[in-house]
């Protein structure tokens, strides 16, 4: 036991992997069960769902990803581990005060939410620390990675005044949490490592990032005052995304597994900004609410894919196994791709099934995963 506990916390994606996992099962049983009554949360059923999938899912994912490969994109020795233990230690516990708040008073949930808060600020200076001391002359990935980070610790403070009662939960909050901090942080990260797994020489797009930063701030605050015109914004982004992608040329076709699928969630970033963009107009020319598509494709199609795809390479890259894809891990990618279908169905149709289908392939993605990769992640089992 103490052998294992001693390998968990030896490098700094683990715990927060492990929490991530464990975080999207749990969090989507208790957001299905609120959803159909059969619990009462202290919280809005729809502002639990932004927030644990925001805060106590990607977070954890993308931290344990950060922490590992930040100071390799910098140049810097690695992060010390009782820096990143630190960190886990105020983002889990903030997580667990969340989720006892969530049932039995808002007012715990916001502590909680505090806490993470604390640990996203702690991350940041580390981050901050790691960028200052980096002998590279050219920061700009990490430059941006950093601003999506400390959108994320604003999106939080603004879901804590929420839950405080000091300000209604506004589309600033889910906006800036969605495309401000999840959005900008995973292209930040994948207009750089797609290309270069893929083996893809070609010369950097410096103005892309910072594009799409203007594009995401217009359509979050164009919602914030309900100005109905943020579709444009989203089909412009996906647009200039799109050409960027072909611009790659990454070799789709040609592709093993584990590169596959991070091609498909860099194509579906475009994909979903712009079908979510027509969703929008076309909910505004007939009236008709397509129960957050924009988001969920983006959030499905995208940032699901590229979690599932980097956290399954680094989970086997790191623990001393081959990269090498099995059947099982490929029936695991296409599923990703069936959570969005039925989600897009669920979208279009509003039947109750298909959201019960939809929250029950998520809980069997992320609970076949963890079977899967749980027991490497955990004591670095060795994959046959």
């Amino acid at each position: 036991m103490t052998k294992m506990k001693g390998y968990f916390f030896s490098q700094p994606h683990q715990p927060f992997f492990t929490l991530g996992i464990i975080n999207a099962i749990l969090m989507m049983i208790i957001f299905l069960l609120s959803f159909k009554g059969v619990v009462t949360l202290s919280i809005d059923t729809f502002a639990f769902h932004a927030y644990s999938l925001i805060f106590t899912v990607f977070t954890p994912f993308f931290l344990g990803f950060l922490l590992t490969t930040f100071p390799r994109f910098s140049q810097t020795p690695a992060i010390e581990k009782q820096l990143y233990l630190t960190a886990f230690t105020l983002l889990f516990s903030g997580v667990v005060l969340f989720v006892l708040g969530a049932f039995i008073s808002i007012m715990i949930a916001a502590l909680g939410a505090f806490l993470i808060f604390l640990a996203q600020l702690y991350t940041a200076h580390i981050f901050y620390t790691i960028y200052k001391n980096s002998p590279l002359e050219d920061k700009h990935d990490q430059f941006w990675i950093l601003t999506a980070w400390l959108e994320g610790i604003a999106a939080n403070v603004l879901f804590i005044a929420y839950f405080l009662d000091i300000l209604p939960l506004t589309p600033l909050a889910i906006g800036a949490g969605i495309y401000l901090y999840l959005i900008l942080l995973a292209l930040s990260v994948g207009q750089r490592m797609v290309p270069f797994f893929s083996h893809v020489m070609i010369e950097r797009n410096k103005t892309l990032l910072k594009t799409m930063f203007i594009l995401f701030n217009l359509k979050v605050l164009f919602d914030l005052f309900d100005l109905k015109i943020g579709f444009i914004f989203l089909i412009v982004a996906g647009a200039i995304m799109m050409k960027e992608v072909l611009r790659w040329k990454l070799p789709f076709r040609q592709a093993d597994a584990i590169l596959w699928i991070l091609h498909l969630a860099i194509f579906w970033l475009p994909t979903a900004l712009i079908l979510g963009g027509f969703s929008e107009l076309a909910g505004l020319l007939f009236g008709k609410y397509f129960l957050a598509i924009s988001i969920h494709l983006v959030v499905l199609g995208f940032l699901t894919t590229i979690m599932i795809g980097f956290g399954t390479r680094v989970t086997i890259g790191h623990s001393g196994n081959q990269m090498r894809i099995d059947k099982y891990t490929k029936v695991l990618f296409y599923l990703t791709q069936i959570v969005v279908y039925f989600r897009a169905l669920y979208s279009f149709s509003g039947s109750s099934m298909l959201f019960d289908i939809t929250a029950t392939l998520w809980i069997v993605l992320f609970t076949a995963w963890s079977i899967k990769y749980l027991p490497v992640v955990v004591a670095g089992k060795k994959l046959s």
